[in-house]
């Protein structure tokens, strides 16, 4: 007579040298001529009686596969049926048992059959109105909202065949579905968006003008930030085409339509910065005031750093000389396969070549240093090629190191206060303080660079010369408690902001008068790079803590107040620190100045967030969209940018 097999062995499948490998998780046991070790894993690891008999076990399975799931009680089942998705039943026993040997409770026992009235409510979750079939179409609205989606998209083979996969029971809604919920959900969205608003006491307002070229159009962006919730938020509030020439007039109304139509009255409105162009601050100046006007600190820069480098004999050329080679490389094909071929050969990262545009500055700051950092392989590839442009000689290649190295600055600027997540109001002040120090210390060598340093600094001292008279910027600057007043080189301006702070605590005034303040040209610090751009304020930082350290600064503006002269005299925070924070913590110290300071520290300083507007409306308003409306995009977009908080 054969002798009888262990039931064990429906687990496990023999393998050489006296081991067998678990069909559940796959590992490799010995069985040292019996089953006990084998039967000992069952009991231990999956709880799996050995007498338990596979084939029932499948049928059991192919039964209850498209009722329940293993692991989950009749009981379970009842209470949260909404949340437990049926399975398909046209899996195959085949394909549940791959499923179950990937997962640690697959060895459950499988719970009693499902009543008739839990299978009903089941089905019905997933019709029309259902809480699975809300849930899954909510879902499908805020993908096409975040990630550009056309609203044609759920009629794509793939998105179809995705959904019968994950929800065979859901049914895809059409386009023109989709489009009418999008629709709707901003009506609610916005809503209570209008409410939360509501709420808001200050809010700083950015815009810009944008010309969409496939439907040559244009239109007006706006974003808005404020403070909630003791962070700052940013939300878009969409693009609002223009249909008439583009006077100061017309862009004033249209912009004054824009707050009527989200209740944002001018009273809540801190501040508006756009960048340079006239017809922008006329438009700014007549609505909201020359005080409530901010230049885009960005664009500042921008102009300082163009017209740096126009002013330096040579300087132009040179750049030429390196973006004619930089074309070379990238209109070749072998050339661009050299260039990667060399790379590869020396084990680098492969780095491509950047080409710069004409209306972005640091565009040829990072055009030059990819040139410096690939020189060599750029020197073989040249002498290989007669048709290239010459090879710039050793005098040129010191020149844009120093241009680089002097760039470096302006460049870190741009970046520090580009930032919309974040306080930069208060960074203008003290950042360009840093700027002008650091250009103090940097040495070029050759001409071209001593010329540059040269005009940098004029230009800086043409633009920011007067910048401390800014109240927005000067009073956001003293109420950060990371710089307060330790930036301020004129004595003049700082006495009458501060005198401005004490008579907003004590409720006299609100705004100071225009002929008291005249308006001047306009950053989470991080401090990675080779440049440290905070170096000049760390040096300040340490005088103010020596100063309080020696109690000398105590008591020298007793005239303000008790409140904000303790303020003054106690140490700055750290650069780390985020500010709205660090209020939170000094508010039972310094009550009044904490509201004070929550509605100057909740200001942006460039107009960058508008120019990302219209980065994503180029997205939404695209080929496989081109016949959106400017309606329809505005809401989109607004969809797409707010923050997950405020989406219900």
């Amino acid at each position: 007579m054969s002798k009888t097999k262990s039931e064990v062995w429906k687990y496990f499948e023999k393998k050489t040298n006296g081991c067998a490998m678990c069909k559940v998780c796959g590992k490799i046991l010995r069985t040292s001529g019996n089953t006990s070790n084998l039967m000992g894993h069952l009991n231990k690891m999956h709880k799996l009686p050995h007498d338990t008999n596979l084939k029932s076990l499948n049928k059991k399975e192919k039964a209850m596969s498209s009722h329940c799931t293993p692991g989950t009680s009749t009981e379970t089942e009842n209470n949260d049926s909404s949340n437990v998705l049926p399975f398909d039943a046209s899996l195959s026993t085949n394909t549940l048992s791959s499923s179950l040997s990937t997962s640690s409770s697959v060895t459950g026992h499988f719970s009693n059959q499902p009543t008739l009235e839990w299978s009903l409510n089941k089905i019905s979750s997933f019709s029309s109105g259902g809480q699975k079939h809300i849930k899954i179409t909510e879902a499908i609205i805020y993908f096409i909202c975040k990630d550009n989606q056309p609203f044609s998209v759920v009629e794509d083979i793939g998105f179809v065949k995705l959904m019968k996969e994950v929800a065979p029971l859901y049914k895809v809604p059409t386009r023109n579905t989709v489009k009418a919920r999008i629709l709707q959900k901003y009506d609610v969205v916005s809503s209570n968006f209008r409410c939360i608003l509501k709420e808001i006491e200050n809010i700083t307002v950015t815009t810009d003008i944008w010309s969409e070229m496939m439907t040559t159009k244009s239109y007006l962006g706006v974003t808005i930030h404020f403070i909630y919730l003791s962070k700052l938020c940013s939300a878009a509030l969409g693009i609002f085409e223009l249909s008439k020439s583009h006077s100061a007039s017309y862009i004033s109304d249209e912009l004054l339509n824009v707050m009527h139509l989200w209740n944002i009255p001018k009273s809540k409105i801190l501040a508006v910065v756009t960048d340079n162009d006239s017809t922008m601050l006329k438009a700014i100046k007549e609505n909201f005031g020359e005080n409530r006007h901010l230049r885009c600190f960005a664009h500042s820069i921008n102009l300082v750093a163009e017209g740096s480098i126009k002013k330096v004999d040579g300087l132009i050329d040179l750049i030429s000389k390196v973006r004619n080679i930089v074309k070379f490389i990238k209109r070749s094909v072998n050339c661009s396969d050299e260039l990667r071929q060399f790379q590869e050969k020396d084990g680098n990262n492969i780095k491509k070549l950047i080409l710069d545009i004409v209306t972005r500055w640091n565009s040829v700051y990072y055009m030059c240093k990819r040139f410096l950092e690939l020189k060599e392989v750029i020197n073989q590839i040249v002498l290989k090629h007669v048709n290239a442009p010459p090879m710039l000689n050793g005098q040129d290649i010191e020149n844009i190191k120093q241009i680089v190295n002097i760039l470096e600055i302006l460049e870190k600027v741009t970046s520090e206060i580009s930032g919309q997540k974040y306080a930069t109001m208060s960074l203008v002040i003290p950042i360009i303080s840093c700027i002008n120090d650091k250009l103090n210390t940097v040495l070029p060598t050759s001409r071209i660079g001593v010329e540059l340093k040269t005009a940098l600094t004029v230009e800086m001292k043409k633009r920011f010369e007067l910048i401390e008279l800014n109240y927005l910027l000067s009073v956001s600057t003293i109420l950060d408690p990371r710089f307060k007043n330790i930036h301020f080189k004129d004595s003049v301006a700082l006495s009458k902001h501060l005198r401005f702070i004490n008579s907003s605590i004590n409720g006299m005034v609100s705004l100071p008068a225009e002929e008291d303040y005249h308006s001047t040209d306009s950053a989470s610090t991080s401090e990675s790079g080779t440049i440290d751009l905070w170096g000049h304020h760390k040096q300040l930082a340490q005088k103010s803590l020596k100063k309080y350290v020696d109690k000398t600064n105590i008591g020298n503006q007793k005239h303000l107040g008790p409140e904000l002269t303790m303020y003054l005299s106690t140490p700055v925070s750290s650069l780390k620190t985020d500010p709205l924070i660090s209020w939170e913590e000094l508010k039972p110290l310094y009550p009044f100045i904490y509201n004070l300071a929550l509605k100057y520290l909740s200001g942006v300083c460039t107009s960058v967030p508008s120019e990302r507007l219209f980065s994503c409306a180029s997205n939404t308003i695209s080929k496989t969209r081109n016949r959106l409306c400017g309606k329809s995009a505005s809401k989109l977009i607004f969809l797409n940018n707010l923050d997950d908080q405020f989406w219900p």
